[in-house]
């Protein structure tokens, strides 16, 4: 685990989860589990940066159900959004939105093929993307989950008091969280109080198919989010993202993934991406 001032941390790891799902039966405010066979998932506001035919599909290896999303990327493939991506995004998904003083609860599966090899760069594969301010000409993530070079997921969280962010004005904070086990599915769940102050919090669980059972692998208070402006808000892209790509190879030319049953709601048991 690496760590700035920005958030105070502790990573509780083989910790079962503590605030347990309640609201069983409730209906998440959103929800793509991709059982209409559409990559779309029946909401046609779900948009796509992709280059290829090829990039995104849907698959009949799901974490439940019949049906997942797979994205693929390779070494070469023409950047899309100003990066190496094949990504869904909830740009136009109202329900999808956050911003500082929301709490919010998010849910997802990541499938890791069986035939996945370490690279020397990591894969960005779910992110947290607030809309830049006028004033700013482009912003980070407010949050990223990604693969390691380690082995490890690592969530990445960047913040700023500031009404307008520059490079040298975010905090950046990294949590690692578990190992990547290649052939199982990883569920997630993560709990975020989003603040550009003191007042945010975050807590995430984590378990695989093959080893059921929650456990709590973050709990975080401080700022995690931006000062953004109020006609602003903050959206979700899954997928692949390789950025070391935009510049050059890597010790892998492919990457493929699954995404399955992708949630945003008010409590754990309406995200529970195994439930």
């Amino acid at each position: 685990m690496r760590s700035t001032a920005a958030l105070a941390v502790l990573v509780v790891a083989g910790l079962a989860v503590v605030d347990a799902p309640a609201n069983a039966g409730a209906a998440a405010a959103l929800r793509f589990g991709y059982e209409d066979g559409s990559r779309s998932s029946g909401n046609p506001e779900l948009g796509f940066n992709e280059c290829c035919r090829t990039s995104i599909q849907v698959d009949d290896l799901p974490r439940t159900g019949k049906y997942a999303l797979r994205s693929q990327l390779k070494y070469g493939d023409q950047m899309v959004a100003g990066g190496t991506r094949a990504e869904s995004h909830t740009l136009k998904v109202d329900d999808s939105y956050y911003g500082s003083g929301d709490t919010v609860y998010y849910g997802f599966s990541v499938y890791i093929m069986s035939t996945w090899q370490k690279d020397s760069a990591e894969d960005i594969v779910f992110q947290w993307k607030p809309w830049r301010d006028e004033c700013e000409p482009d912003k980070p993530p407010s949050a990223f989950l990604s693969v390691q070079p380690s082995g490890k997921w690592r969530l990445r969280v960047n913040s700023d008091g500031r009404a307008c962010s520059t490079p040298s004005s975010i905090s950046k904070t990294s949590f690692d969280l578990a190992e990547v086990k290649p052939g199982q599915w990883h569920d997630f769940v993560f709990k975020f109080n989003w603040s550009h102050g003191t007042d945010g919090t975050i807590d995430g669980w984590h378990q695989t198919h093959k080893s059921p059972g929650w456990r709590k692998v973050v709990s975080a208070t401080g700022a995690n989010t931006f000062n953004d402006d109020a006609s602003t808000h903050g959206y979700l892209k899954w997928g692949i993202y390789k950025p070391a790509w935009n510049s050059g190879p890597t010790a892998v030319a492919s990457r493929t993934l699954l995404h399955d049953n992708i949630a945003v709601g008010k409590s754990f048991s309406e995200v529970d991406p195994a439930g």
